[in-house]
């Protein structure tokens, strides 16, 4: 039989065997926990708690807890833990969002399982949990640059392109605006590509600024944009040009450094249309008889004042 001193000596190394285990988690960033289910008390290291901005007495118990998840992702916890329960899955590995306290967002990802004390049967959910929000951001943002324009925030033409093959798919009403700007090969060589730059993601604001709020704009390359707009009708679709014609960008110091543009409109008609190139190239072809049809009004008017100018004289 064993002494109290043997006992004591014995609890000190398991003391210690547990306290290294939990300093290695600690150290490496991430965070332990120990949610004891029948009394709702919870330990844990308090990596996250301090990342949440708290103090330990306003995160130690589940009650506490859960007012910091994200409401969509606390029920699905729960369901979680209820189907650990009852046996119907061994263990978990998701992703949760938290408020800090600051009102930011911080995103946990979060691994457990069900213990079971082998004396009182007290049913102890445990397990690692580290901050994933950095890496949450970065797939994010590289997920924004796969899909979206840089300078102009607009859909990229690849990204674009499969989301309205996807909307003519869905037999919705679809019509599109092709947009070219006009002149802007002068604007760079007048101003320089760094005002050029500025002229587009102005015009393409602009633009963003005029369309329904179910609408969106892809950048197809260039200077040539792509207007999308859901279950309008073509007198609201062209309100919208004269809205954006009656409204100019200017770009540089002149009063005739304005962008001008040429476009065409076309709502799909799978009757004329056998697919998004064809819907495309209709309404690229009535952008250029726009942009022909004003050069010509605008050399119509300079043969005029031409030739007023020489019967003054």
């Amino acid at each position: 039989m064993k002494t109290d001193t043997e006992y004591e000596q014995q609890l000190c190394e398991l003391t210690y065997e547990i306290n290294k285990y939990k300093k290695a988690i600690v150290d490496s960033g991430l965070d332990y926990y120990d949610f004891n289910l029948d009394t709702g008390t919870a330990d844990e290291s308090f990596v996250i708690g301090e990342k949440l901005g708290l103090q330990p007495e306003e995160y130690d118990t589940m009650e506490k807890r859960s007012t910091y998840f994200h409401p969509d992702d606390l029920s699905r916890n729960y369901d979680i833990i209820d189907r650990l329960v009852k046996g119907v899955i061994n263990q978990f590995d998701i992703q949760s969002r938290l408020f800090c306290k600051d009102g930011s967002l911080l995103w946990l990802q979060h691994s457990g399982t069900l213990s079971i004390h082998p004396i009182t049967g007290e049913k102890h959910l445990v397990g690692i949990m580290r901050d994933v929000t950095q890496e949450k951001n970065n797939t994010e943002c590289l997920k924004y640059l796969a899909d979206y324009d840089g300078l102009t925030g607009a859909y990229n033409r690849r990204s674009g392109l499969l989301k309205l093959e996807a909307d003519v798919r869905s037999n919705e009403k679809v019509s599109i605006i092709y947009i070219d700007m006009d002149d802007f090969k002068y604007i760079n060589d007048k101003y320089g590509h760094s005002i050029g730059d500025k002229a587009l993601k102005n015009f393409s604001e602009k633009i963003k600024s005029f369309l329904p709020e179910s609408a969106y704009l892809i950048r197809l390359g260039g200077d040539e944009f792509l207007c999308v707009i859901m279950n309008h009708y073509e007198k609201n679709i062209k309100e919208i040009i004269e809205n954006m014609i009656m409204n100019p960008i200017s770009y540089g110091n002149q009063r005739e450094d304005r962008i001008k543009f040429s476009y065409g409109i076309v709502t799909y008609n799978e009757n004329r249309h056998r697919g998004v190139d064809e819907f495309i190239h209709e309404a690229d072809a009535q952008m250029y008889v726009f942009k022909n049809r004003e050069k010509m009004k605008y050399a119509s008017l300079e043969t005029g004042a031409q030739e007023e100018l020489h019967d003054k004289n």
